[in-house]
């Protein structure tokens, strides 16, 4: 497979947005900053294991020896430090590489890069966790305003990398990573088994308590499809109980059919967002057109600078 396309935005989109998150952070709101003056004193918090990126000069030599395991380091996080973390969970399974015309993976990996861009170029750091995975798949930390192009390679990987079967949902591996000025986005077309959902519901609703902001972006290209369907022999994938979860086997389809498709697919999904729910939780909603061929690139652009609940996190003036 080919390299992952350019992200169809501008280097003035992205930093428009990078300068306006500047100007309006405001002490004590859900993702300000605390951020470092001259003369001002820093306050330890805690210590923390070193992770690639990290300054040198944090690191607590004496800490390492005494607490740390033999290859352990210990850095030193000080309260007027802290930084804004943001998880990006990136669902990668077979069903993300559909439609062909306008893949929903593509439009997660350029979603993934434009945040990540802006959230470095601001000092922040951000974690690219693969929501399922067929081993416990270590999350990727990148920090500092030269990581742009580490997470362009990451991504890439995950572009390149076609998954295969039996992969489990990956959270065990993004425990750690969590933390109170921690922002988690989760991508994905939630067309996963119940029982997933299930799991990751009860997560995410943890998460809103002890972690403060959640985001689900639900990819929804069911629009495009049934125009492609049509009526007749085909085989759908999804959780429309109608025609058996995952059905490997063409069924006949007809109007009254399609439409009770999209009626399991609107209520498997519903069900997933109420558990979610835990006073928290942002839920975008990107549809796709109804239209034999998409542009990827124009749909993009045009979800990113509208979107509001982006722009909240961005914290941009709604236009």
């Amino acid at each position: 497979m080919k390299e992952l396309p350019a992200l169809p935005l501008s280097h003035g989109v992205l930093e428009r947005c990078r300068i306006a998150a500047r100007r309006q952070r405001r002490p004590g709101l859900l993702g300000g900053h605390q951020m470092r003056r001259k003369g001002q004193s820093l306050d330890f918090k805690e210590y923390r294991h070193y992770l690639p990126g990290d300054d040198i000069r944090h690191v607590d030599w004496r800490a390492s020896v005494r607490h740390g395991a033999e290859t352990d380091l210990l850095v030193r996080q000080f309260s007027a430090e802290e930084q804004l973390t943001l998880v990006i969970s990136l669902d990668l399974r077979m069903t993300m590489r559909l439609p062909q015309a306008m893949p929903k993976v593509l439009i997660a990996l350029w979603l993934a890069e434009a945040i990540s861009s802006i959230l470095l170029r601001s000092g922040d750091q951000v974690l690219l966790h693969p929501l399922f995975a067929s081993h416990n798949r270590q999350v990727q930390v990148i920090r500092g305003r030269t990581g742009s192009a580490q997470v362009r390679r990451h991504l890439n990987n995950m572009w390149t990398h076609k998954p295969g079967d039996g992969l489990t949902l990956n959270l065990d591996s993004l425990q750690r990573h969590l933390k109170p000025t921690a922002v988690w986005l989760i991508i994905s077309d939630f067309y996963f088994h119940p029982n997933d959902g299930q799991h990751l519901a009860r997560t995410l609703a943890e998460a809103q308590d002890g972690y403060g902001w959640v985001l689900t972006l639900d990819l929804d290209s069911w629009p495009h499809e049934r125009l492609l369907l049509g009526q007749g022999a085909r085989r759908i994938e999804g959780p429309g109980s109608g025609f058996g979860f995952m059905e490997p086997n063409p069924v006949e389809i007809d109007g009254d059919g399609l439409s009770r498709v999209e009626r399991e697919i609107f209520l498997h999904k519903e069900a997933f967002r109420e558990r979610c729910m835990h006073g928290g939780l942002d839920a975008l909603h990107w549809e796709w057109p109804p239209e034999e061929e998409p542009d990827a690139a124009a749909f993009f652009t045009e979800q990113f600078q509208n979107d509001k609940v982006l722009k909240r996190l961005f914290m941009r003036e709604s236009s």
